[in-house]
């Protein structure tokens, strides 16, 4: 393992944030970690100007000198998006398994995530952003489920597959009980009701695998992302606005 600094710029509502924060969980690295605002306005300029020219989180510094987070050092090395920071930590601290040694699964594990992306976030984006209803969203969701693997956890054993998805998983399932997103109001609870079905059986097995986990007991704040994403503009109900 590194001795290296390492600096977490997150956003406590995030899933690609909670990805990283899974990693931390699992492999056991310290880092520090300060709080962006991604509110439009409220943004620090110095943060897409020294640290992430995209203006997103997550983002890491590494290396050079400890400093203030806000004042970022030029000496240390600028690294973001979520699943390269993920494999990143993995290979700061192999022995948490997180990549699997064997060359086949490792390569599942990189293919689930790139289709899961196809089916499961496509899902996501439809339900919470545009408002589909339920029935629109289910194919994506099952075509999800037929990417697990037929027992434990996406590939098999857990690794980054399943760190790429969770956030997603925990967000669709928990949030949906409290009916936030562009959806019609009930049909969070509908969605629920039909992924309770025994046609969802492997897909609610494959969460409750994931919500048991420690690492994302560990990176979920309910409270925090309850009222964080009611205030979202791009869910909100009263927002004409579609887009993430």
């Amino acid at each position: 393992m590194s001795d290296k600094q390492i600096t977490f710029y997150t956003s406590a509502y995030s899933p690609y944030t909670q990805r990283v924060q899974i990693a931390l969980e699992e492999t056991k690295i310290k880092v520090r970690k300060y709080e962006i605002d991604l509110r439009p306005g409220y943004k620090p300029e110095w943060f897409t100007r020294q640290v992430n020219a995209a203006g997103t989180v997550p983002a890491f510094t590494y290396g050079g000198p400890i400093v203030p987070p806000d004042h970022p050092s030029p000496e240390s090395a600028k690294l973001s998006e979520s699943l390269v920071l993920v494999e990143f930590l993995a290979d700061l601290q192999p022995d948490a398994g997180l990549i699997p040694r064997d060359p086949e699964i490792r390569a599942r594990a990189r293919l689930f995530i790139i289709q899961a992306h196809e089916t499961l976030h496509h899902a996501f984006r439809g339900f919470f952003f545009r408002g589909e209803r339920t029935d629109s969203v289910l194919p994506s969701l099952e075509a999800f489920q037929a990417l697990l693997a037929p027992s434990g956890f996406a590939v098999g054993p857990w690794s980054i597959a399943d760190i790429a998805v969770a956030p997603m998983m925990i967000r669709f399932m928990r949030l949906s009980g409290y009916e936030i997103g562009k959806y019609p109001m009930g049909e969070g609870k509908k969605l629920l009701k039909a992924l309770a079905e025994p046609k969802f059986a492997r897909f609610m097995q494959y969460y409750d695998m994931l919500w048991r986990r420690p690492s994302i007991q560990a990176s979920w704040d309910e409270p925090t992302n309850v009222r964080m994403w009611r205030l979202h503009p791009n869910v909100n109900r009263t927002s004409s606005s579609a887009g993430h």
